[in-house]
């Protein structure tokens, strides 16, 4: 028997137990993190310093989409690796926005008070109420999300709601004659793959190049699956964020694949050998 087998079923023996059940768990949780997913402590952890440091290193950037801008702080460390790139920043809440207002004076973006989607038209955004137990700590919410139990079921707050506009992203390029999106960073809580699915045309021309979103809790609320993402993504090889850089995750397996906890995912178009080279 090989050695790794032997060491499997030796660990089985012994720790396969109910009394080393929260040990396990903790053991897994601990794992988690050393394969990136569970690290939100600041760019840094989560891995999206490092990212930025090494795509600055390429000359193929020159149009970059922020959807969900939120405050517009991950659009200011853009900035720094991205000093002369047109940087499109998207927030639909309305106070949000008024908080992006004032980064955008500082960072140079070009902002919207605008949702994407896989269609064009008129929705609501849920947040967290006024009266909600943790509205201290959210004052404008970075956690607003088109999915009323997002905020409801899984962070267990009250919720209000605002109404606003939505587009797609093949209909904006359009309108807006941008002909390709360098890279794009989607963080909806839970609405990222329908925000792809409003870009099928940008997708099937590979006219976009680099796309970075968060895979997470908010996408067993929005029942979408990892793989709703790898079948619509063909040309494209995904990569896990790790402190110290990307990491490819091969082909798909549900078990590698399907966790959902926090996670960036960087997904990178394979006709770009050179943004590929950089990871």
């Amino acid at each position: 028997m090989p050695l790794k087998d032997l060491l499997l079923n030796l660990y089985r023996f012994i720790f396969a137990r109910k009394i080393f059940y929260k040990f396990n768990l903790h053991l897994y949780k601990i794992a988690l993190r050393g394969i990136g997913v569970l690290n939100s402590e600041g760019e840094q952890i989560t891995g999206e310093e490092k990212f930025l440091s090494l795509l600055g290193q390429s000359k193929e950037i020159k149009t970059i989409f922020d959807v969900g801008a939120n405050d517009g702080g991950y659009s200011q460390t853009v900035r720094k690796y991205f000093p002369r790139t047109q940087i499109y920043a998207f927030e639909p809440q309305p106070e949000s926005f008024e908080r992006l207002k004032k980064v955008s004076r500082k960072s140079g973006l070009k902002i919207y008070k605008l949702g994407m989607g896989n269609k064009q038209g008129l929705t609501k955004i849920w947040d967290f109420a006024d009266d909600a137990k943790l509205k201290d700590t959210q004052p404008t919410s970075t956690l607003a999300s088109l999915y009323k139990e997002v905020i409801e079921k899984y962070h267990g707050q009250k919720v209000k709601s605002f109404n606003i506009k939505i587009t797609t992203l093949d209909e904006f390029t359009k309108k807006n004659s941008i002909k390709t999106i360098d890279f794009i960073k989607i963080d909806t809580e839970g609405n990222e793959f329908q925000i792809l699915l409003g870009a099928k045309n940008l997708i099937r021309t590979d006219k976009i190049r680099v796309i970075q979103f968060e895979f997470n809790e908010m996408n067993a609320y929005s029942k979408t699956f990892f793989k709703d993402f790898y079948d619509l993504l063909t040309n494209f090889r995904f990569y896990r964020l790790l402190p110290d850089g990307p990491v490819e995750l091969g082909q798909y397996r549900p078990l590698n694949y399907e966790i959902f906890g926090f996670q960036n995912i960087v997904a990178v178009n394979n006709n770009y050998s050179e943004i590929i080279a950089l990871f």
